[in-house]
């Protein structure tokens, strides 16, 4: 077991404690800091990473810790936190102070940083909406208007680094280690096997179902027929999602995980940090975490369930073939705020960026599949859905609807089949 999983894995259970194996750690790697106390912050985000403060003699410090399960083995010729390539490529990123990138005992370090987070922000207009109220007009437009200059800036990060890559230079890529290595990993299991294969589902009713049965089953949700089962789902994103798949892909510079958690607000603009997996990735993966964390899935049944619980009103049953669930959450009812930011992202990077690959003639026909395929894996593997501790059955069977909802096909009229229409490609 690497130190940092140590450490993280410490930090749910005793943060004191963790603090104390962080401070031995940054004083053995740093030493020129002279940090003499480290405090861990609560983060609902926070699923396998820490972050806090480090105090110093007349100093204050912001750091931050990720690992993911396996990673000594399949990040053996890569590395953490490619920030310089970022900043470099004109994303506006905040460069640490120090950093160790090699797997295992990977952080970073910056100077301290008073400012909001993107996720706090929005945080606090959807808690207004939830609660009866409504959104802070003045405070919506310049949050919308930062997302419109973050998205011209990571377009023109995109398409100005935009190249056709060897696929055995790049599937080391950290960015595939949210991805494809948690579905498929050498060493230790895999979230998909941790979370997953061979457990149950709790239902409604007070009855259960195995996992492995539930996901041999199609999906009715609102009224909308699904035409894959999680089980197919599954394997499509395996077979979609392999970094050795094609001997050649489209390939960008990229953060790879920039959703609002990873986004200072400062003098109202967003400001990159934490970019663990940043560096030269997939074109059609780069952007899928900002637009699946930012959009479509929602933290009030993601990270705060017990938010909508005395509201969600949901039903679900099930038969030999089917699961049939009606629920009256929607985005466009929770969260039309979210529709204008997938607007932005729509015509600020997607749209340019999937005419460029067309154009180029570097844009793969199961482009829409794939995307299809990334949205899925980051509810489904950033949190275990069926996991009765931190979710009751009714917002787990939510949860697993919302997945099949991005991940499968449908010939109806959804957001997620809107989305991909509207950045379809001309003349193709």
């Amino acid at each position: 077991m690497s130190r940092v999983f140590n450490i993280i894995r410490t930090a749910k259970k005793d943060r004191v404690r963790a603090g104390r194996l962080i401070l031995e750690l940054i004083r053995e790697l740093a030493p020129r800091l002279e940090i003499e106390f480290a405090t861990i912050n609560r983060s609902k985000l926070s699923l396998n990473s820490v972050n806090g403060s480090l105090d110093a003699p007349g100093k204050k410090y912001f750091f931050k810790f990720h690992t993911e399960e396996g990673e000594t083995e399949t990040m053996q010729n890569s590395e953490y936190y490619n920030a310089k390539i970022l900043a470099d490529a004109g994303w506006p990123v905040i460069q640490p102070i120090f950093m160790s990138t090699t797997p295992g005992s990977q952080f970073v370090v910056y100077d301290h940083i008073d400012a909001p987070t993107a996720f706090s922000a929005y945080e606090e207009q959807e808690d207004r909406l939830l609660a009866g109220g409504a959104y802070d007009k003045a405070v919506v437009d310049k949050l919308l208007q930062s997302e419109r200059t973050l998205g011209k800036k990571i377009r023109e990060a995109y398409l100005g680094s935009l190249e056709l890559s060897e696929c055995a230079n790049i599937e080391m890529a950290s960015l595939f280690q949210i991805f494809y290595r948690r579905l498929v990993a050498t060493g230790e299991p895999t979230r998909l096997q941790n979370y997953y294969i061979g457990k149950d589902v709790q239902l409604p009713n007070g009855k259960s179902i195995p996992f492995n049965e539930l996901s041999k089953k199609k999906w009715t949700i609102n009224g909308v027929r699904y035409q894959q089962t999680l089980e197919e789902i599954i394997a499509k994103a395996k077979d979609l999602l392999d970094p050795s798949k094609e001997e050649r892909v489209a390939t960008v510079i990229g953060h790879g995980d920039d959703h609002n958690g990873n986004r200072f607000i400062i003098s109202n603009e967003y400001v990159l940090f934490d970019p663990a997996f940043a560096g030269r990735q997939p074109a059609l993966l780069s952007y899928i975490k900002a637009t699946a964390h930012n959009v479509f899935v929602h933290p009030q049944w993601l990270y705060d369930p017990q938010k909508l619980e005395k509201s969600l009103k949901l039903m679900v049953s099930i038969d030999d073939e089917a699961v049939t669930v009606d629920y009256n959450w929607s985005i466009e009812k929770l969260s039309p705020l979210r529709l204008q930011i997938l607007d932005i992202y729509k015509r600020e990077v997607w749209k340019p960026l999937i005419q460029e690959l067309a154009d180029r003639k570097l844009l793969p026909p199961y482009w829409k599949d794939y995307i299809r395929a990334a949205l899925f894996c980051c509810p489904f593997l950033v949190m275990d859905l069926i996991d009765g501790s931190k979710y009751s059955p009714a917002q787990t069977v939510l949860a697993l609807s919302k997945c099949v909802e991005l991940g499968s096909k449908t010939g109806e009229d959804t957001v997620v089949e809107r989305f991909l229409k509207d950045i379809a490609p001309k003349n193709i």
